[in-house]
């Protein structure tokens, strides 16, 4: 499970690829936009970034909204390397494909993070897999498809239409009406409720050279990519700037969002806009808060119960009892004694 500080996040440009790819249905898109907290003029942003866990939400609920399932795979075939940013223009520019698929791996993360692209070689084939590691995204049909699709695309780009697919998997079920689509798409063999979202072809398509590229141009992409991934490494999110400011002290006062919005000099329905922006609620972050300090205060301290309560801003100990064990499934006496049970038997063990 991933925490509030790493929370994973996708660049703007393919929530803005998607828009531009459906100008007849702005409308309904600019309402879903606003219904998620999200601006318009934020899609065009070039450093723009928002939670992966909000985008897929954005897609689900835009392949609904239009009655449309196949959302997702049809967006993918429209797409141009802009979809990816300079990732996309860096795949064009690998001149082989085997190189391209390996530099699409290596740099994923300069678009969105906490995904993978893998490459397996058996025998003379590839296979060429797509995943979000947070397991807690979900559903995720339409990124899966619109994902798998898009490296489809490029793959077709690079190799002129040349490189032929042996088998396209997802991990989604099956969907009820008949996939004609996909196979009309790949050409091929279509599996749902497979292991992975993948792609196999031949060994022998990896050597296909895009003939138009320029060989000057790859390394450039490259050294800019890898520095903006520098600086994504070294970037604070709004939500940690936010969590770092619940302190224990902030907790004794309540932990109320005007407080911090406050302290940070912001309104709070900006601070509330840019928590969810992200794909949370100021709540849980306090919730997260009180959870690790009562836990420690209980396991390390003898501090009675009415006095964490208090620490934790809560006036009532019997509220703070049933938000304990909603965070652990036990009240908070039981814990503090299960605790200490658990360590004698520890010390009793060691000695």
């Amino acid at each position: 499970m991933f925490s509030p500080t790493h929370e994973p996040i996708i660049s703007t440009s393919v929530l803005l690829s998607i828009y531009n790819n459906l100008s007849d249905q702005r409308a309904v898109f600019n309402q879903g936009l606003k219904q998620f907290g999200i601006n318009t003029e934020e899609l065009h942003d070039f450093h723009g970034q928002i939670s992966l866990r909000l985008f897929v939400q954005i897609f689900e609920w835009l392949a609904q909204a239009l009655g449309d399932p196949w959302l997702g795979l049809k967006i993918s075939q429209r797409a141009g390397p802009d979809a990816l940013g300079a990732v996309g223009y860096l795949f064009l520019s690998s001149g082989k494909l085997e190189t391209a698929l390996q530099s699409l791996a290596r740099y994923l993360d300069a678009i969105q993070n906490s995904s993978r692209i893998d490459i397996g070689y058996v025998d003379d084939l590839v296979q060429v897999r797509y995943r979000i590691i947070d397991e807690t995204i979900s559903p995720k049909r339409q990124d899966s498809e619109f994902s798998i699709g898009l490296i489809w695309r490029y793959i077709k780009l690079l190799s002129r239409n040349k490189c032929k697919l042996v088998q396209v998997s997802f991990e989604h079920d099956k969907p009820q009406a008949t996939p004609t689509l996909p196979t009309r798409i790949f050409k091929s063999p279509v599996l749902f409720n497979a292991e992975s979202n993948s792609l196999v072809i031949s060994r022998e398509d990896l050597q296909y050279w895009h003939e138009g590229h320029d060989p000057h141009l790859f390394p450039i992409l490259e050294d800019h990519i890898s520095h903006t991934l520098a600086q994504l490494d070294s970037a604070t999110t709004f939500t940690e700037s936010v969590t770092q400011l619940i302190t224990d002290q902030i907790l004794d006062q309540g932990a109320r969002a005007k407080l911090i919005a406050g302290i940070m000099n912001i309104s709070t329905a900006t601070l509330h806009r840019r928590l969810k922006k992200e794909g949370f609620a100021f709540k849980e972050l306090v919730d997260l808060r009180c959870k690790k300090l009562a836990k420690r205060l209980l396991d390390h301290s003898n501090l009675p119960i009415a006095t964490i309560s208090r620490r934790l801003g809560y006036t009532d100990p019997a509220t703070f009892s049933r938000a304990f064990r909603r965070w652990s499934g036990a009240t908070p006496r039981d814990h503090r004694q299960t605790t200490r049970q658990q360590k004698l038997r520890e010390f009793r063990a060691n000695s």
